[in-house]
């Protein structure tokens, strides 16, 4: 499964494929490009506790079930405007540190 969900500055891409789940997100101006998993944001509306390994990781493994359910999640969460602003001026600060090192060509 894979949805996009254009945003003010960013698009976000969703991915659910086989047992693997990520958040792919692109700055639409610059074209740098992070997966989101692991930002604070995403984590605490996901239930994540910190000691879970899935804190450390950009791309996680996970059961059919739950990747299923993530999916579900991450796709409400983004298609409300107001997460999706608030995540967006995360995602501001998270780049404004230096931590987009990446470019990509833009998808959508």
């Amino acid at each position: 499964m894979k949805t996009i969900i254009k945003g003010q500055n960013y698009n976000f891409y969703i991915v659910a494929d086989r047992i693997k789940f990520y958040i792919e997100v692109i700055h639409v101006v610059s074209s740098r490009f992070s997966f989101i998993n692991n930002l604070n944001a995403v984590l605490s509306e996901f239930n994540i506790d910190m000691d879970d390994e899935k804190v450390s990781e950009s791309q996680w493994l996970v059961s059919k079930r739950q990747n299923k359910l993530l999916f579900k999640k991450a796709t409400e969460l983004l298609l409300s405007r107001t997460y999706r602003d608030y995540l967006e001026k995360k995602l501001d600060e998270d780049r404004e540190c230096g931590k987009w090192e990446n470019f990509k060509e833009n998808k959508g």
